[in-house]
């Protein structure tokens, strides 16, 4: 069966995409778009034989009971417990969720977006796939064009610059710089940053909250910036045999995520160091306690959005930005 998509009926109709996704989305009313131009959009997705049946269900019922749900991938632990908190809340309102992962690509994201939304689903969450510092930045003239259409969608663990959209985030920039001071306080005199190099906003504010900590306290920022989210790169390993080669050599880790700190902890004993790592995450108690937790609430961060955008199917006003 060939797809057909919201844009494709517009042109065919020589209307708006807007006013086929409302139409399609049962708003046609509540808009006061003109019963001619329902039926002209409805009757000719029906002929045309592109339409599945679960979409016929939608338009009947005007609700699919579906939340489509983006991320760039699974693999990091914390998406999971994300899924967790937003299935919690999500099936106790009666709507099924539908995931898929963009493994990193913003075409992809934009295309599973599309798709899912074609497919009927009543709201959108989404953590976006974002660009390292040295490639094009995102593209966020889809999802501003999915705003105006007034499609519900919420964003987690990071923002979208240039596009208001509700998102649920944390407290990053805080609780990177307490982090920060911490290791500071307990002798710590060089610390090394480790990170993905990644236009996303909560990797910035945990990168502005380490510098911050280390310049209040007179001491100079040091960084391994990664950019390759390939879990077999050696980037990690040249840049740190690099920095413990140094003069002065790192003696704590600040880590902005849990992935590469598990990492940089198996390749810190497999050379016979026991360094103490700072990072964003959660050690399991049998691995070893060299690791500082940053304690993340992303079951409560899953369970907020999906609260949230349950308020903005239904139509209520929510905040722009909610810290957990």
């Amino acid at each position: 069966m060939k797809r057909l998509t919201m844009k494709q009926i517009a042109d065919q109709l020589n209307i708006s995409r807007t006013t086929v996704s409302l139409v399609l989305k049962g708003k046609g009313d509540q808009y006061r778009i003109s019963k001619d131009t329902q039926q002209r959009i409805i009757s000719y997705v029906e002929q045309a034989g592109y339409r599945p049946n679960y979409f016929a269900s939608a338009l009947n019922s005007r609700t699919s009971g579906i939340i489509g749900a983006v991320f760039p991938d699974l693999f990091e632990s914390f998406m999971g417990s994300i899924v967790r908190g937003i299935e919690t809340v999500l099936y106790e309102h009666d709507y099924s969720l539908m995931i898929s992962t963009s493994r990193f690509s913003h075409q992809r994201e934009q295309a599973i977006i599309e798709n899912i939304l074609y497919r009927g689903a009543d709201g959108l969450l989404l953590v976006p796939s974002m660009p390292y510092h040295h490639e094009t930045p995102y593209n966020s003239e889809y999802i501003g064009s999915l705003v105006k259409q007034d499609v519900p969608m919420v964003l987690i663990d990071r923002k979208i610059k240039g596009v208001t959209v509700p998102c649920v985030v944390q407290k990053d920039y805080d609780r990177s710089y307490g982090a920060v001071t911490s290791c500071i306080q307990n002798g710590a005199g060089r610390i090394c940053c480790v990170s993905f190099y990644l236009q996303a906003t909560s990797i910035e504010e945990r990168l502005r909250g380490y510098a911050r900590a280390v310049r209040d306290h007179h001491l100079e920022p040091s960084y391994i910036l990664l950019r390759e989210q390939n879990p077999s790169s050696r980037d990690l390993q040249t840049k740190l045999a690099d920095q413990l080669r140094s003069k002065e050599p790192p003696d704590a880790f600040f880590v902005t995520t849990s992935g590469i700190a598990d990492k940089l902890s198996w390749l810190l004993r497999s050379e016979g160091f026991t360094i103490p790592i700072a990072r964003f995450g959660s050690t399991a108690p049998w691995t070893h306690q060299e690791l500082m937790d940053i304690p993340q609430p992303h079951t409560e961060m899953g369970k907020k959005a999906a609260q949230l955008l349950i308020e903005r199917i239904e139509g209520r006003p929510v905040e722009e930005i909610t810290y957990c």
